[in-house]
């Protein structure tokens, strides 16, 4: 599988996600737009996690507040495909968690 594992360095409760916890990104799966997969984003330095959907040229980040973007400000870099999260396997996501790449 081309992908990765990121670590979630900050909680959200809202959406179910905790620090330590794990997400496996694709890097070859694109997300669709649909606001329900969840993609790992890079914007101004920064990776996060969030559904989203599009208007034109604008990407509109969902999660526990919405926030709307520019295409050309971010780069979407894969599709989250599987999550752990405690004892439960489940995929959750959040506008501008930090994450951190897991060796």
């Amino acid at each position: 599988m081309n992908g990765f594992k990121l670590e979630i360095t900050n909680d959200n409760e809202f959406l179910g996600l905790l620090e330590g916890d794990e997400v496996l990104v694709s890097t070859v799966e694109q997300p669709r737009s649909n606001g329900k997969d969840l993609a790992v984003f890079e914007a101004a330095g920064e990776c996060f996690i969030s559904p989203f959907t599009r208007f034109g040229n604008q990407i509109m980040l969902l999660g526990e507040r919405i926030q709307v973007v520019r295409e050309h400000q971010v780069k979407i870099i894969g599709k989250v495909i599987d999550g752990t999260l405690g004892n439960k396997k489940a995929v959750a996501a959040t506008t501008a968690s930090n994450i951190q790449l897991v060796n």
